[in-house]
């Protein structure tokens, strides 16, 4: 029995939404052609699984892109790919440092 109420609070805890960092908060979604003038930092994704609803799971996908993007010092990313189904969503981009 202990072993299933830990399983299940694991679950429970899965199942939350990712919030912003505070410097996630300053990351901006743009386009490929406003990359001109930013330093490419890389690949960043997101995925979250088993939320509330389809529409929490990928704002919580592209959140964990935000978090990613600002830990790597940039300021802005452009999402490649993004995929939400009833299980779970998954968002892909690449981050950049761009002036401000």
């Amino acid at each position: 029995m202990r072993n299933f109420l830990f399983i299940i609070s694991g679950t429970l805890l899965a199942a939350c939404s990712t919030e912003l960092t505070p410097e996630a908060q300053l990351v901006r979604q743009i386009t490929p052609q406003m990359t001109a003038n930013c330093k490419f930092l890389g690949p960043v994704a997101g995925t979250e699984l088993f939320g509330m609803t389809a529409a929490e799971d990928a704002n919580s996908a592209l959140n964990k892109v935000r978090n990613e993007v600002a830990n790597r010092g940039g300021n802005a990313f452009v999402l490649t790919n993004s995929a939400t189904t009833m299980d779970g969503s998954n968002a892909q981009g690449d981050a950049y440092r761009c002036p401000s």
